[in-house]
């Protein structure tokens, strides 16, 4: 019989016809490929092998059903939604006037409202609160603070749809699943807003994690941001909430990607390739992708935010923090890889992944051929990333010098170019350049000083906001993801000041980058672009002296506590 083999179905809904497979004999085996494709394929060997028996007239794409998620909703469906909404959110709309006259009110309990309204009215809904909890160059504080706490208790949806789904993508006709896998769980492992995970075992016997997307979760969110659109405009009038008609069409865009699975499993594709070379970094290795589901490589270890609780609970025994007995080569490997990792993809892949906090990332320990400890991280969730141009990359990195260095003025000249819609008088320039100056002067004063980057930036997002000034969406990602590692940074090892690590990179770039004034590029020949991405690679080892250095001060400070029966040792 011939043979299909399926590698990738990034781009297509594979819902086929199932009709001419009914009454074939079928030989199912996944198996993961021996080989690359082609011999420039850039992408590692992990992608499965699906062979089919008796299947010599069977085309390797056949005709796609019509998918209903790809449809346009019509006034009926959208009316029937806005109906079910309008319940959901009955308790703001109905005090929105009392909300606008009165702060109290509105801070202490409209926003609260608000946010468990969205909590209650799907995926869409959810996912843009979420993302506007980061946006306080947007919103208020008070409502970024309120929607730092948006959660969900995300349905699972039944197992007949989780096996029919798989079925369906894989082309393999109804009730065949076990044929193809050895096990696959019935209860999911997590369920969140637009898909859950599975895990499942190959014939192999190599255990993989099947994701699926929930029942018309792409078209309910096609709905909900049309819907939300209009609603944006109609709740424009609120002072407080002015910037929602920017935030819902900026993230519009960025959700409907994140709701196709095959999205997804690009980038992880691509990450994988981005840092083939890192053994000590990882992403799960996607064997295959529809817009409904994934299968990729299970991947071991603890989620950060459940280890770094453990340790918390254990100190508070002790009357001590968590960071006091955490082992000091965990910590030093968490915050240091999370530091270069960042800073890998923001000066050399121009590739960010947009989630970076430590509910995403995975730690793994195991012994090494020498006897010690190694550790692992994996970044899972790759739903959404940030595609960066050079100038997005070199502005940014551009205001992360300008934190180094102290200097106000000229983070002000580079957040005016965060957005391409920026378009002040030079008045306002003054005036923002000046009040920037002044908070730097309070708040920035450079390398050495336990600067507190996370503080920083939140009074920069608020001086942006008080000016009028735009952020696009990348640099806004990037932003969101600097105070992700800055926070992981400080539970773990408050001491440790990730703008301080970074010094030999930021001073260098500075100074191949920009002209004396610190913020005007220079030439941008290719010379000047190769030596750009040259650096971090040139200049990782003094990084990593220092922070070696360092790591070796806090360990011999605990061993001097343990010592003195302060800390009891940890393993």
């Amino acid at each position: 019989g011939g043979e299909a083999k399926i590698f990738s179905m990034h781009g297509v809904d594979v819902n086929f016809e199932m009709d001419e497979l009914h009454n074939m004999d079928l030989d199912l085996n996944i198996v993961p490929v021996s080989k690359k494709i082609r011999a420039d394929d850039p992408f590692l060997p992990d992608r499965l092998n699906l062979s089919f028996g008796n299947t010599t007239e069977h085309r390797f794409h056949p005709p796609l059903k019509t998918s209903t998620d790809d449809l346009n909703p019509t006034a009926l469906q959208l009316t029937l939604r806005a109906i079910k909404l309008s319940f959901h959110f009955a308790p703001v709309l109905s005090t929105a006037w009392l909300a606008l006259f009165s702060s109290k009110f509105r801070c202490g309990v409209w926003y609260k409202w608000l946010s468990h309204c969205l909590a209650q009215s799907g995926a869409a809904f959810i996912k843009w609160g979420q993302w506007a909890a980061t946006r306080s160059d947007m919103f208020p504080l008070e409502l970024c603070d309120a929607l730092s706490n948006l959660h969900s208790d995300a349905p699972e949806h039944s197992w007949e749809f989780t096996q029919a789904q798989v079925e369906s993508s894989l082309d393999i006709p109804p009730g065949s699943l076990f044929d193809v896998f050895k096990s696959f769980d019935k209860k999911p492992l997590a369920s969140g807003s637009i898909a859950q995970v599975h895990k499942a075992e190959l014939h192999s016997g190599e255990v993989i994690a099947a994701k699926i997307r929930h029942p018309k979760v792409s078209q309910i969110i096609d709905l909900d941001f049309r819907l939300m659109a209009l609603a944006a405009a109609a709740v424009g009038w609120l002072p407080a909430l002015k910037s929602v008609k920017d935030s819902v069409s900026q993230f519009s865009h960025t959700m409907a990607a994140q709701a196709h699975l095959n999205v997804e499993g690009h980038h992880l594709e691509v990450l994988n390739h981005n840092f083939r070379n890192w053994d000590t970094v990882g992403f799960p290795r996607p064997f295959y992708a529809s817009s409904s589901v994934i299968l990729e490589t299970f991947e071991k270890g603890k989620i950060v935010t459940g280890l770094l609780d453990e340790f918390d609970e254990k100190a508070k025994a002790m009357n001590l923090k968590g960071y006091d007995i955490i082992p000091v080569d965990e910590a030093k490997f968490l915050v240091t890889t999370g530091v270069s990792l960042y800073l890998k993809m923001l000066l050399l892949d121009n590739l960010i992944h947009s989630d970076m906090h430590y509910g995403n990332i995975l730690l793994y320990g195991f012994s090494g051929a020498d006897g010690k400890e190694r550790y692992q991280i994996t970044l899972v969730d790759a739903g959404m990333v940030a595609q960066l141009t050079d100038e997005e990359s070199s502005t940014f990195i551009g205001m992360l010098t300008c934190l180094g260095d102290g200097d106000g003025e000229a983070a002000a000249e580079f957040a005016m170019k965060f957005s391409v819609d920026n378009e002040l008088g030079e008045e306002e320039k003054r005036a923002f350049k000046k009040e920037m100056g002044e908070f730097f002067k309070e708040n920035c004063r450079g390398y050495g000083t336990n600067v507190d980057v996370g503080e920083v930036f939140r009074g920069i997002l608020g001086l942006i906001r008080e000016h009028s000034i735009r952020i696009d969406a990348n640099y806004a990602t990037l932003v969101i993801n600097v105070l992700c590692i800055e926070a992981l940074g400080r539970r773990i090892c408050p001491s440790y000041n990730v703008l301080d690590a970074a010094r030999p990179l930021l001073q260098t770039y500075r100074r191949v980058a920009y002209q004396d004034d610190g913020y005007t590029p220079k030439s941008k020949n290719g010379y000047t672009k190769r030596v750009k991405k040259l650096m971090p690679i040139m200049l990782y080892g003094s990084k990593k002296r220092a922070d070696n250095a360092f790591f070796k001060k806090i360990e011999a400070t605990r061993r001097t506590k343990v010592t003195g029966g302060e800390i009891e040792p940890q393993k």
